[in-house]
């Protein structure tokens, strides 16, 4: 059998769904209302137009913090500056190869034992 208090605590989260289930539905009727009172449609992918992807614009917040971890801590590998940047796996790899391509990066070794270190800033010639 329930307190006193626990019935009290009960009502109140009750009372409090119900109230938030009508702010919910009042919120999603006036955007409806919204969308349909300007006439628009939702966009729409048309043929031929490319596909934006979401990795390349977390690449380009990514690269500068990438270039100040690598800045303080030499010799790291991808995973480890994809942790300390906070950032995807395949967001730090693009930004990279981009940092690379441009030679704000290096590399030495390869494969598991690939190091990044901070590049002299020249553009590096074709792989």
């Amino acid at each position: 059998m329930p307190t006193l208090i626990e019935s009290r605590i009960q009502d109140r989260i009750s009372s409090f769904a119900q109230e938030l289930d009508v702010l919910v539905r009042k919120s999603a009727l006036e955007a409806l209302r919204g969308v349909l009172d300007s006439g628009a449609s939702p966009a729409r992918r048309v043929p031929g137009r490319p596909r934006s992807s979401p990795v390349s614009s977390l690449v380009e917040g990514v690269a500068p913090a990438i270039v100040a971890h690598v800045r303080a801590n030499d010799g790291q590998t991808v995973g480890e500056i994809a942790k300390a940047v906070g950032a995807a796996p395949k967001a730090a790899k693009k930004a990279i190869k981009d940092l690379l391509d441009s030679g704000q990066l290096e590399k030495t070794g390869e494969k598991r034992g690939t190091r990044y270190h901070v590049g002299s800033g020249r553009k590096s010639k074709a792989r």
